[in-house]
């Protein structure tokens, strides 16, 4: 079952991964980045940008950054890198 706080903290993290994109790419429209956005095809972050962002959450969130941070599967979406996030707060 999945608890309201994971539910508020996926929420929060997706919020987070979208400012984080839109303040990077000040050009892009709000509208183009969904929840549903790749944060592997999209070219919304290059590879700085992705450190920065996990390096963001980690901190915001309270987890810390282990390898497995950076899995091509956290990045398919800002709805995966999102769950991602809250999979670690509560492991934290």
């Amino acid at each position: 079952m999945v608890e309201r706080h994971d539910i508020e903290t996926r929420d929060a993290a997706r919020e987070a991964i979208r400012a984080f994109i839109l303040g990077r790419n000040p050009g892009l429209s709000s509208d183009s980045v969904t929840a549903q956005t790749s944060l592997v095809t999209s070219d919304a972050l290059d590879s700085i940008g992705v450190l920065d962002l996990m390096m963001e959450l980690g901190e915001r969130f309270g987890f810390e950054i282990e390898e497995d941070a950076f899995a091509l599967a956290h990045f398919e979406s800002i709805d995966a890198l999102a769950s991602y996030v809250a999979t670690k707060r509560v492991q934290a």
